[in-house]
């Protein structure tokens, strides 16, 4: 179970699907919006005021954000739509019978954990959380597993009342195609990059969020050889925007949209430019790039900034300025590069899906 379309949670449970698939093809499988199956109507209220809140008042997002007053206040109407969801959730689980829940986001795994503990079924409900700090809507007494992406998020949840014994560390759930490797030269035949050139990627999640073209009219403007591929992701008004320009920019430019081929672009790439959700993030991590973060949505997206910064993983940019300066900083100093990789390296889980689906095999067994 995950929400929304588009975005981190249902990619995480996407990449899950997928590896449980892998390694066992008979396995039944069925993957749910939890939010758009059990509140249909509320569904695209929430989204909007999400979206709202965080390109109109991060700072407040910010400041409200995994509060412990702000849950405590919220937790009776966090269960109360539990409640207003039961019925369909119960049909859900007459119809399809499983054998194991796993939740790709708080929500519907406040609403599986609710029922269990209402109706007092047993089925194993299985937490994955999808970044590298879990925020407290995760915490229930009827979650039998958390999956976590790190000994701090470990603590985290330890710290919070859940027995360690509940915490396995197995990484956040990326697609196990990310543990091929493509050569320079087969990225280069398929797509056309330029393969003498460094590659700086762009990216801003699967709806292309952030200030992307800003970013790149900075880097236009460095005197330097390399080149540049932009994943538009869903926002045809960026990727028409890069179709009209294209031959205006003083180097080389790829721009694509909403793609399924983003490990091979990261296996073409040097440095990505990106927003710092979890996934995203962890895609990055495993194919050992310079990472380079702007502006983090406060709060969980801060938060994984703050851990991957303390573990010298990534570099963390608050300005457009800031971003050429390390760009161009690491196009000219490849030791202080090649240590930046090590360090993505070393925060990796490379394999996370596959380690996931089989810890969820272990539990239907």
């Amino acid at each position: 179970m995950h929400i929304s379309e588009f975005g981190g949670h249902k990619r995480a449970s996407q990449n899950i699907k997928e590896a449980l698939s892998f390694i066992n093809p008979y396995v039944k499988i069925l993957n749910v919006n939890g939010l758009g199956y059990l509140y249909p109507r509320s569904e695209k209220i929430v989204d909007l005021i999400y979206t709202t809140a965080i390109k109109r008042f991060p700072r407040l997002w910010g400041k409200i954000y995994d509060r412990r007053g702000v849950v405590k206040t919220i937790a009776p109407l966090m269960r109360v739509a539990s409640m207003i969801g039961f019925s369909k959730f119960s049909n859900l689980l007459k119809d399809f019978n499983p054998d194991v829940v796993v939740a790709t986001q708080a929500f519907p795994c406040s609403v599986a954990a609710e029922f269990k503990k209402k109706i007092g079924l047993r089925f194993p409900l299985i937490a994955v959380v999808t970044d590298y700090h879990p925020h407290r809507f995760w915490i229930h007494s009827c979650v039998d597993s958390y999956i976590v992406a790190c000994e701090e998020a470990k603590h985290t949840l330890v710290n919070e009342g859940v027995s360690p014994e509940k915490i396995k560390i197995l990484g956040i759930p990326i697609s196990h195609c990310f543990l091929n490797t493509y050569k320079k030269e087969d990225v280069v035949r398929e797509f056309g990059f330029e393969r003498e050139f460094p590659a700086v990627l762009i990216m801003g999640g699967g709806l292309g969020f952030g200030p992307i073209k800003d970013v790149f009219l900075a880097l236009n403007r460095i005197n330097l050889p390399f080149q540049v591929i932009v994943v538009c992701g869903k926002n045809k008004a960026l990727y028409s925007w890069f179709k009209k320009r294209k031959h205006k920019f003083r180097r080389p430019v790829f721009y694509f949209g909403y793609v399924n081929f983003v490990n091979k672009l990261m296996d073409f790439s040097d440095i990505i430019i990106t927003k710092a959700g979890g996934i995203t993030i962890s895609e990055a991590l495993s194919k050992e790039l310079g990472i380079i973060v702007i502006n983090p949505i406060p709060g969980q997206e801060e938060r994984n900034v703050e851990y991957l910064f303390k573990r010298k993983a990534i570099i963390k940019a608050d300005s457009i300025s800031q971003v050429k300066y390390s760009v161009e900083r690491l196009l000219k100093n490849t030791e202080e590069l090649r240590i930046l990789k090590k360090e993505a390296k070393e925060n990796s889980i490379r394999d996370s899906s596959l380690r996931i689906a089989y810890f969820i095999m272990d539990c239907l067994n």
